[in-house]
């Protein structure tokens, strides 16, 4: 994410940089031995940690590698230069803004205690960024990992933070009839699938245990937990113990198509590169120029697709019939994701009917039936406060219809796939714990309520906002008036994550005074936590049943809407 702002412990880290960019390794660096050669990284002095960024995890996807599955280093790389990050793989959006991006851009970072010894098998807790498969990346500082293994010291629960990047839009979902059958689809999901098993090689050198690691991320890293959990039909290839699925899940916010669902966007690209005409379109496209793509595909949304291989049936399937990998999860939204999402300018049914024919593969009597499921007084639990229609004096721009499409958005993208896995993940004896967050972020009118994104801050301890902007007062949504509640929530919001990702449970170790986060259970016995701050409530246990009927009713529909 654009952002001037700094932690201390990564300007350190850029400080050291200029004396390494040479190739220059001091004798105090940390080194690591891998099977590819010797990892050289930085000591932080003042948070007590290693860093050891932009590490390679693949050969770099380029010429005859491009748009074909990530290939594994199997040449000696001596001495690796692990003191910067790598750049940001090739996106296009915000969270590109001030990162260099190419398309050599497969790396990974690493975070542990300052002097792990190698037979220290820590717990390992593996993010994968979001950003709509389309933008994001490993080294953007909303993801530092520092606050986060400092905390799970203060907790003595140390663990190793991991981030990297993958391939982004077309570079790593590229598609079409001339993709299809090729193997070469969902390249973006393979490379991660390539991050774990370096992970699962590599991380015991560095004092972490292979069999201790934790997937976790948000949004499209929250879908690709979920989609790495249902991969080749569920096989357990023994990389992952436990989940977390932030805003997404293995069941898609919108529909899963298939490559030929995609052909006019791969017309329009082989057009464009001249490709058309060519013997093999998809290799043509694999040498022509970069800048050449990169003024398609902005344009374009490339998505991960049905490829009968790594994702062959919809995530809503995979889950009813048991094809995925059964380990302790943690699934979770915000309370308010619609308002993210909402339909802007939504007066009456018409328009709030016309915006999921257009978004969604509901058919017209569908759509009617649940808008009479969500009526104008739709209610939310409070104090989101979208209990019915606003008059539009405050908010002329969002429609007096705003609250109750938001509340229908959000349970299409987010919730209702949120509560759906909850309850299958429970009916088949899998250990779930669900999450609401509610806590609105520091600069945010009430409003928009807790939108997309509201709790990663306080996932990461991100107490000085490093790596954002605005919409936030002052560029921190952890900043403001209530900057002591807020922390106080990150405490506990982090800690949980860490116990979670140490032992398996969010309760381990948990004081007397915390709200203690109950599993997801049957029926009456369908609870999650709710996170707050205090002077809106804190943190307590409710039951999952708000919009019981609007969301059930779409859950039951998952195939016709291709989920």
């Amino acid at each position: 994410m654009k952002s001037s702002v700094l932690s201390f412990a990564a300007s350190l880290a850029l400080q050291c940089i200029g004396a390494v960019q040479a190739g220059v390794i001091t004798p105090s660096s940390p080194t690591v031995s891998i099977k590819n050669g010797t990892v050289h990284g930085i000591k932080d002095q003042v948070w007590n940690q290693d860093y050891f960024l932009g590490i390679p995890y693949a050969r770099p996807p380029v010429g005859p590698l491009r748009f074909r599955p990530p290939q594994y280093i199997n040449t000696k790389l001596g001495n690796i230069n692990a003191k910067q990050y790598g750049v940001h793989c090739f996106g296009y959006g915000a969270d590109q803004d001030g990162f260099t991006q190419s398309e050599d851009c497969l790396t990974i970072n690493i975070v542990r205690p300052a002097g792990t010894p190698s037979h220290a098998k820590l717990p390992v807790a593996l993010w994968i960024h979001g950003g709509g498969f389309r933008e994001g990346g490993g080294p953007d500082l909303r993801y530092n990992m520092s606050f986060m293994v400092d905390q799970s010291k203060k907790i003595g629960s140390p663990i190793i933070g991991i981030t990297f990047n993958y391939r982004l839009s077309g570079w790593g979902f590229l598609s079409g009839s001339e993709v299809e059958g090729t193997q070469n689809l969902n390249a973006g999901l393979k490379d991660q699938r390539l991050a774990m098993h370096w992970v699962k090689e590599n991380i015991k050198a560095f004092g972490g245990d292979p069999n201790k690691v934790t997937i976790f991320g948000e949004s499209a890293g929250g879908a690709s937990v979920g989609m790495q959990q249902t991969a080749f039909n569920g096989r357990d290839d023994g990389l992952f113990r436990g989940a977390i699925q932030q805003s997404g899940s293995p069941i898609y916010w919108g529909p899963m198509k298939s490559p030929k669902d995609f052909q006019a966007e791969f017309n329009a690209l082989a057009i464009a590169a001249g490709c058309a005409d060519a013997p093999s379109p998809l290799n043509c496209l694999r040498d022509a120029p970069a800048t050449v793509l990169n003024t398609m595909f902005p344009d374009q949304w490339w998505q991960p697709v049905l490829d009968g291989q790594f994702l062959t049936e919809y995530g809503s399937q995979a889950l009813k019939n048991g094809r995925y990998v059964k380990v302790p999860t943690i699934v979770g939204t915000t309370s308010d994701e619609g308002g993210s999402f909402g339909t802007i300018g939504a007066h009456h049914d018409g328009h709030i009917a016309a915006y999921f024919a257009t978004t969604s593969s509901w058919s017209s009597t569908t759509i009617q039936e649940l808008l009479t499921l969500y009526p104008a007084d739709v209610s939310i639990p409070p104090a989101e406060n979208f209990t019915g229609q606003d008059d539009g004096t405050s908010l002329p721009e969002n429609g007096p219809a705003y609250h109750r499409a938001a509340a229908f958005v959000g349970d299409y993208m987010f919730i209702a796939n949120r509560r759906h896995t909850a309850e299958i993940l429970a009916s088949q004896n899998v250990p779930v714990w669900s999450f609401r967050f509610r806590a609105v972020p520091n600069g945010l009118p009430a409003y928009s309520g807790a939108g997309h994104f509201a709790e990663v801050g306080f996932v990461f301890h991100n107490l000085n906002g490093d790596g954002y902007d605005g919409p936030y007062d002052n560029g921190n949504p952890l900043g403001g008036p209530k900057a002591a509640e807020y922390a106080g929530l990150a405490n506990f919001v982090c800690r949980s994550w860490i116990r979670f990702i140490a032992h398996r449970d969010p309760r381990v170790g948990t004081s007397s005074s915390d709200v203690k986060w109950v599993p997801y259970g049957h029926g009456s016995g369908k609870r999650q936590i709710v996170f707050d701050i205090i002077s809106t409530g804190g943190s307590y246990i409710e039951t999952d049943d708000y919009r019981k009927e609007g969301i059930a009713f779409m859950n039951e529909h998952s195939l016709q809407t291709q989920r």
